[in-house]
C-alpha cells in the first residue's frame, strides 16, 4: 500500500504504456529464435548431404578407377589382338601360298611319271601284241593245239606283266586261273609240269595280303567332291549379356547403382568368345584357297595310293586332317563324316610287298621250245 501509494499521477498512467512496450519486445523476440532454430536445421541438412556425398565418392572412386583400368587394358588387348590377327593372317598366306607351289610341283612331277610309265605301258602292250602276231603268222596252218598254247603262253605273259608292272594281284591271280582252266581243257600229260607251275604261282599270290587300291582311290574321289562343300569356321555371334532388375526397396540402393551401371557398360561394350583358330574371318578367296589345299592334299594322298608311296600317302592324309581340324566347323556331320573317313584310310597300308616271280610262264617257254625242237 505504501509503494503503490507513492507513485505519483503520472507514473500510473505511463505504466500500462510500459506494459505494451514489454509485450511488443516480447513478440520481436519470439520470431528471431525461430529463424535461428530453421537456420540450424538447414545447416545440420547441409553437412548431412556433404557427408553423404564424401561417402558415395570415397567409396566409388576404387571402383571408377579399376573401371578406367581394365577399361584401358582391354583396348591394349584389343590392339594386341588386331596385330597379332594380322601378323598370323600375313604367316598363314605366306604358308598356304608355299605348301600350294610345292603341292603343284609335286603334282607335276607325279603326272610326268605317270604319263611316262603310260608311255613305257604302252610300248610294252605293243610288244606283246608284235609278238602275239608273230606267234600267229608262225603257227598258221598248225593244229588246234598250238592256238590253245599260244593263248595259254599270251595269258601267263599278261599275268606276268600285270604282276610286275601294274602290281595288280587280282588281275594277275584271274589270268593264271584262266590259264589253268584252258590247260585242263587240253588234258595234256606232257603239260602237267606248266600246270603244277600255275598252282604253285597261285598259291603264292593267295598268300599275299593287299588292299584295294581301287576302292581306296573311288573313295578319295568322292571324298574331294564333298571338301568343296564343307562348312568353314566363321566367327561367333555377339552375346547377350542379361542384367537382373534393381529391387525396389530403397534400402537395396547398391543393386539399384549396379544394374544402372551395368546397363550403361552393356551399350558402351560387346563381348563375345574369343577362340586361338577364330582370331579373323576369312575372305570369299581365301576360303577358296582354304577348300582348293585341302583338295589338293586329297588328291595327292589318292595318286600316291595307286603309286605304292606310303610315305606320301600318309602326309598327304595328315596335312588333310589338320586343315580339316583348323578351319572347317568340327561339330558339322559333314566334317566329323570326312574325318572319320581319312582316320580310316590312314590305317590301311599300302606299302608295296615283295612280289614274287612267277614260274607258269617260263615252264610254257621251255614247254614250246622242246616242242619245237621235237617238230624239227
Amino acid at each position: 500500500m505504501s509503494e503503490q501509494a507513492a507513485l505519483t499521477p503520472a507514473e500510473e498512467s505511463d505504466a500500462p504504456l510500459e506494459q505494451l512496450k514489454q509485450q511488443i519486445a516480447e513478440q520481436e523476440q519470439r520470431p528471431v529464435r525461430g529463424g535461428r532454430a530453421l537456420a540450424a536445421l538447414a545447416l545440420l541438412c547441409s553437412l548431412l548431404v556433404v557427408a553423404g556425398l564424401a561417402w558415395a565418392t570415397y567409396w566409388l572412386w576404387p571402383q571408377w578407377q579399376y573401371l578406367q583400368t581394365q577399361q584401358q587394358q582391354l583396348q591394349q588387348a584389343q590392339q594386341d589382338i588386331s596385330r597379332q590377327n594380322a601378323e598370323l593372317l600375313s604367316s598363314n598366306e605366306n604358308q598356304l601360298q608355299q605348301s600350294l607351289n610345292r603341292q603343284q610341283q609335286s603334282l607335276s612331277e607325279t603326272e610326268q611319271q605317270i604319263t611316262a610309265q603310260q608311255q613305257r605301258q604302252q610300248q610294252q602292250l605293243q610288244q606283246q601284241m608284235q609278238s602275239v602276231r608273230e606267234l600267229v603268222q608262225q603257227s598258221d596252218g598248225a593244229p588246234p593245239r598250238h592256238w590253245a598254247l599260244a593263248e595259254i603262253q599270251f595269258l601267263l605273259k599278261r599275268a606276268d606283266y600285270s604282276l610286275w608292272l601294274n602290281q595288280d594281284i587280282n588281275t594277275a591271280r584271274l589270268l593264271l586261273q584262266r590259264a589253268g582252266q584252258q590247260l585242263a581243257e587240253l588234258d595234256d600229260a606232257s603239260l602237267i609240269n606248266v600246270r603244277q607251275a600255275i598252282a604253285d604261282d597261285l598259291a603264292v599270290l593267295t598268300t599275299l595280303k593287299t588292299p584295294d587300291l581301287s576302292a581306296v582311290h573311288v573313295e578319295l574321289a568322292q571324298m574331294r567332291k564333298t571338301s568343296m562343300r564343307l562348312p568353314l569356321k566363321q566367327q561367333q555371334t555377339e552375346l547377350s549379356v542379361t542384367v537382373s532388375e534393381p529391387e525396389g526397396d530403397l534400402k537395396n540402393w547398391r543393386s539399384t547403382l549396379k544394374y544402372y551401371w551395368d546397363n550403361s557398360l552393356q551399350k558402351l561394350f560387346s563381348a563375345r568368345v574369343a577362340m586361338p583358330e577364330d582370331y579373323f574371318s576369312l575372305t570369299a578367296e581365301q576360303q577358296l584357297m582354304v577348300r582348293v589345299a585341302l583338295n589338293q592334299q586329297l588328291l595327292l594322298a589318292q595318286l600316291a595310293a595307286l603309286q605304292g608311296e606310303p610315305v606320301v600317302y600318309r602326309s598327304a592324309l595328315q596335312q588333310a586332317s589338320d586343315q580339316l581340324q583348323r578351319h572347317f566347323q568340327a561339330t558339322e556331320p559333314a566334317v566329323q563324316q570326312l574325318s572319320e573317313q581319312l582316320l580310316a584310310l590312314a590305317a590301311i597300308e599300302i606299302s608295296a610287298q615283295q612280289l614274287p616271280t612267277l614260274q607258269s610262264a617260263a615252264k610254257l617257254e621251255g614247254y614250246l621250245q622242246n616242242l619245237a625242237e621235237t617238230d624239227i
